[in-house]
């Protein structure tokens, strides 16, 4: 079975617990393992940043592995750098029309102004990074945007009669 994940072609750790990941395809990353680290017990004996520079990649880019045999797959270095990567203005969109919902939908969601999202999606405010997680956990499952989604009838809302 052929998949498409991608392969590390060279590893290169630098201070702070962040690794150079520059993948076969040509592409470059750098990931921030600082949460990795700290509070995954596995990992604790990286927090030695001498420990945590000697990695290296292994079975033909599929992952990494620091001297002492603490290994990470290439599948979660990709996540990661996913995850660490901001959300940009067309992304933003992109998963407004992939979710299918409209600007005030959208902001009833997240709990923003209309005028907020406005700004996300026109790229004139950047996006916090608790709205692009929300984004990914929405898109990885379906079920969280459910719960919170409330259709929008277009127009003006009427108006509510007064009781007499």
């Amino acid at each position: 079975m052929m998949t498409n994940a991608r392969r590390i072609a060279a590893i290169e750790a630098q201070p702070g617990y962040r690794l150079k990941v520059t993948w076969q395809d040509g592409g470059v990353a750098v990931v921030d393992m600082t949460g990795v680290v700290h509070r995954q017990a596995y990992f604790a004996a990286l927090k030695d940043e001498a420990a945590f520079r000697q990695v290296t990649v292994i079975d033909y880019g599929t992952g990494i592995e620091w001297a002492n045999g603490i290994d990470y797959s290439a599948d979660s270095i990709e996540v990661m750098a996913s995850e660490q990567t901001a959300m940009t203005a067309d992304e933003f969109r992109a998963w407004k029309r992939e979710m299918e919902l409209s600007t005030n939908e959208m902001a009833d969601i997240f709990g923003f102004s209309a005028s907020t999202v406005k700004a996300y999606l026109a790229g004139e405010s950047p996006i916090p990074v608790a709205v692009q997680i929300a984004c990914h956990a929405m898109r990885e499952n379906r079920a969280i945007l459910d719960a919170r989604f409330r259709p929008r009838v277009a127009g003006r809302p009427r108006k509510k009669p007064v009781a007499a």
